[in-house]
């Protein structure tokens, strides 16, 4: 499994050792996982270029609608695991779409940038 730093905790892999500790009934050291640290960029509120380019590549080849934070970020972190190598080509790999979709409406930029970006001939509402 590999997760994705959004911005919104302050210690993500803690949070998520004690959720998985308090879960199974053991200890789930921090270091034991893989949480990515190269999506939140200038912080938690602030879209990124990586999480834009997701957004678009989702909608463009998924039809998945994405939100600029949760989500696009969670993508942009899969992609560039992709890019990296740290996922390979033909492994079975599930991405977990887990909702956030008010996200998208609620943050001006990245709905201005999405329509644009998936605009067909320049006409927003052809999409």
């Amino acid at each position: 499994m590999l997760g994705v730093h959004c911005g919104a905790l302050a210690e993500p892999a803690r949070v998520v050792s004690d959720l998985a500790s308090g879960l199974s009934g053991t200890h789930c050291p921090t270091e034991s996982l893989r949480i990515r640290h190269d999506q939140v960029g200038a912080g938690y509120p602030v879209l990124t270029e990586a999480s834009m380019t997701a957004l678009t590549l989702a909608a463009r080849t998924e039809g998945m609608v994405l939100d600029p934070i949760y989500t696009g970020r969670a993508m942009a972190g899969l992609t560039a695991a992709v890019e990296s190598g740290e996922i390979t080509p033909g492994r079975r790999t599930v991405f977990l779409h887990s909702g956030g979709l008010p996200g998208l409406f609620g943050h001006r930029e990245a709905l201005e940038r999405a329509a644009e970006e998936l605009a067909v001939d320049g006409d927003p509402l052809s999409t």
